[in-house]
């Protein structure tokens, strides 16, 4: 994005550019808290009620912890790197990616999820990714790619 677009936020074109490397990292993100879930999940059942213990099996439960841990860092790596394209990570399990922009001149938006092939919806700053809709004329012409219209 160009010093310009970053005032304003991305245009449809400019969020669609970006899809490649957010993909891959999206990918990883879903992926990577999945497990983190799982293993904090069997964790928390298998320690519950028991004493902490310095035994064997208390040391290992330690290791996975410390494991999912590190996991944990890695995660957050992956968000940075979504952040530093200027893009906001939403949902880490359902991978939701939102692109600031500028609709009618108030802040929104643009919104894609993994599994999407291009960045076609939108919802207002304050909304939640549940809350978007399909883009519209509005997007379009301030992307100004005919291209995208075309689709609509």
């Amino acid at each position: 994005m160009t010093s310009s677009s970053l005032e304003k936020g991305f245009t449809i074109r400019e969020a669609n550019q970006t899809l490649p490397l957010v993909r891959i990292i999206v990918e990883d993100i879903v992926v990577l808290s999945r497990e983190i879930n799982e293993t904090r999940e069997r964790l928390a059942y298998l320690t519950e009620g028991r004493p902490n213990d310095d035994n064997e099996y208390s040391k290992e439960l330690h290791a996975i912890e410390e494991s999912n841990n590190q996991k944990s860092a890695v995660l957050d790596q992956f968000f940075g790197e979504i952040v530093s394209i200027n893009a906001i990570p939403t949902s880490a399990n359902e991978g939701y990616v939102d692109f600031p922009a500028t609709r009618k001149g108030q802040q929104v938006c643009l919104c894609w999820r993994q599994g999407e092939d291009e960045v076609m919806h939108w919802h207002n700053a304050d909304e939640e990714c549940s809350k978007r809709r399909p883009v519209d004329l509005a997007l379009i012409r301030q992307s100004g790619d005919r291209a995208i219209s075309k689709t609509i």
